[in-house]
């Protein structure tokens, strides 16, 4: 019965890549990006562990009966995460919205002001531990600040090189835009791969093949799309397997396979969630909701201003957890019933995340989340304002799928709110100059140009 329900979901999974790609050939589809994901999660890393140690995998999953209970979970949250992905990306109708030349000059500066803002919060970063040799002279290495705003600010590249490449749709990106958008990365880059963090690395990466694929539309074959969606990947499983080896004169070698980080037992993010539907099930009750409210209304004060605010906001909704380990999961209490400890830095992903905070209702939270990307992703084509704001939330899309909500929900307000609300306020203002043609979206059958 287990095996049926893996082979249902690839079964699902591939039905749904083909249906969204013989009917859009867009490669930044929420589907085409989402389901990859799911299938990894969900099919592949537990055929991985099957095959390496069935005994271990199965009794630190609580045994077949468990896995099995599970996995219809799995089904069924990813089912009605892509449910929701075509529900909000059916056609409603409506006119489609350009920007004109005064406007993309204004998001051009703003992208130079983002990517500005950011270069400098990154290079403070590196600063306050001593310079870049201190920062990257060590294993998972990096800046630090002790406010959250300026650590996070170092991430203000990934907002402005969708930006930047909007602006250049007209004209075409010359070499000195895209050494722009090089340093408005860099910080990402020199984050995910000196730093071997996953995350930096897949918005730097995905973020700009977003942007880029979203103005200016090209044409990619599938086999390209999918031999590079493998690479990033491998790329991501790499740099966690090594991460003990990277960083500034290292001379660890860095031969541990992409598949080592699968192997972790007690980091792996299918026994992880498959322990918190456990634990919900038989002694706990989910969050609904109560948990993401302190978590985000923790994040808008600094702690230099509040600093016990944390503690005080989970007191004062009723709950006993801590927010600042493993996101407020009960690690603890979880492995009382699971009869072991994840290790830090684990991940629970879609399934035990939402299962934590919502319990029965998960898959109506994931029927709501690919709702929105369904829709802005059919808004963007229609609109080119809110495709920076794409861009960005299907980058975000690896930490709402294999880490928490509260990492992608702060990061998508973060990121994607104001990148919207700016090309909004910008693209309301008229030209005084005649418009030149800007090429339609390819939504349209045809082609054709507007005036």
């Amino acid at each position: 019965m287990y095996y049926a329900l893996l082979g249902l979901s690839a079964a699902a999974g591939a039905f749904a890549i083909f249906r969204d790609w013989t009917r859009w050939r867009d490669v930044f589809h929420p589907t085409i990006f989402c389901v990859p994901q799911l299938l990894f999660l969900y099919v592949a890393m537990p055929l991985f562990g099957l095959a390496t140690d069935e005994f271990e995998f199965v009794s630190r999953a609580g045994y077949w009966d468990l896995l099995i209970e599970f996995q219809l979970i799995a089904v069924v949250m990813s089912t009605a995460l892509v449910g929701g992905i075509w529900w909000g990306a059916r056609y409603t109708g409506g006119v489609r919205v350009s920007i004109g030349e005064r406007d993309a000059k204004a998001i051009f500066t703003v992208a130079v002001f983002l990517g500005a803002l950011g270069s400098v919060a990154w290079i403070a970063g590196i600063i306050n531990v001593g310079g870049f040799g201190v920062a990257y002279g060590r294993a998972y290495g990096g800046g630090w600040d002790d406010s959250g705003y300026v650590r996070e600010a170092a991430q203000l590249g990934f907002v402005a090189a969708p930006l930047l490449v909007l602006s250049r749709r007209k004209g075409g990106m010359r070499t000195q835009d895209w050494m722009l958008v090089f340093v408005f990365l860099l910080p990402l880059l020199v984050q995910g791969l000196l730093g071997a963090r996953r995350g930096p690395t897949f918005l730097a990466i995905t973020g700009l093949a977003a942007s880029y694929v979203l103005a200016f539309r090209p044409r990619i074959p599938f086999l390209l799309a999918s031999m590079a969606a493998l690479a990033i990947g491998i790329l991501m499983l790499w740099l966690v397997a090594n991460r003990g080896a990277i960083y500034l004169g290292s001379d660890k070698p860095l031969d541990s396979p992409a598949s080592q980080m699968l192997e972790n037992w007690s980091g792996n993010e299918y026994l992880f969630s498959s322990g918190i539907v456990r634990y919900v099930s038989e002694v706990g009750e989910p969050f609904y909701g109560k948990r993401i409210f302190a978590h985000m209304a923790g994040r808008v004060v600094p702690s230099a201003i509040w600093p016990t605010k944390y503690a005080d906001i989970v007191a004062a909704v009723g709950l006993d957890i801590d927010l600042t380990q493993l996101a407020g999961i009960p690690v603890e209490s979880i492995a009382t019933v699971t009869g072991w400890k994840v290790a830090n830095g684990a991940a629970p992903g879609l399934v035990g995340d939402f299962w934590m905070e919502f319990g029965m209702f998960a898959p109506v939270a994931a029927l709501a989340i690919g709702w929105l990307y369904g829709k802005l992703w059919r808004a963007s084509r229609a609109d080119e304002r809110l495709q920076p704001a794409y861009a960005v939330l299907a980058a975000l899309s690896i930490y709402i799928l294999t880490q928490t909500i509260e990492a992608w929900l702060f990061r998508a307000l973060l990121f994607g709110l104001p990148a919207m609300l700016v090309l909004k306020m910008l693209a309301r203002r008229r030209s005084k100059t005649p418009a030149q043609i800007w090429y339609a979206h390819s939504l349209m059958q045809t082609r054709q140009a507007r005036q």
